[in-house]
């Protein structure tokens, strides 16, 4: 339509159309087709009524932070692009950095290799492709948030939208 620059209504018709194949719907929220999607969370419900998930780019997750969050809105799996919204580098060798949050229901389909514990002899579950993934670099966004506060983190994602609008 005019104001999102998506028919709900065609789009409800063909996942209809297609639920018997349809796997997921891939999506960056915010947009970045110039438009405002206020319609995310009906957009994530047709996809889920048809037997869908929702995967959210977190591409634009600046303009989110204490605001809202990807289940919030109703994704059901987010790549957190932390070069964006936290000053991780990226290409040129890295070390990049780029979670991928899930929830509950897709917990138990998240890659794994067990690791043994010394001290308890149980499992325990990879936390990343490598043992204990980028630690070193997840220490940079712990910070950003943990020096801002709630209020500085949410601050910074009004300062976000406004800058991009």
């Amino acid at each position: 339509d005019d104001a999102t620059g998506m028919d709900l209504e065609e789009f409800r018709q063909l996942c209809e159309a297609n639920k018997d194949n349809l796997a997921a719907l891939m999506v960056t929220y915010p947009s970045t087709r110039a438009f405002f999607e206020d319609n995310i969370q009906e957009i994530c419900q047709i996809v889920h009524d048809c037997g869908g998930q929702v995967y959210m780019d977190g591409a634009n997750m600046n303009a989110q932070l204490g605001l809202t969050s990807p289940g919030m809105i109703g994704a059901d799996v987010c790549h957190l692009n932390l070069h964006k919204t936290f000053s991780i580098p990226h290409g040129g060798g890295g070390p990049g950095l780029g979670p991928i949050c899930v929830k509950k229901h897709l917990a138990p389909h998240l890659p794994n290799h067990c690791v043994v514990s010394p001290s308890s002899g149980g499992d325990l579950p990879a936390v990343s492709a490598a043992p204990w993934g980028q630690a070193g670099i997840a220490i940079i966004p712990w910070m950003f948030c943990t020096m801002l506060g709630n209020k500085g983190v949410t601050d910074s994602a009004r300062y976000a939208i406004l800058n991009a609008n």
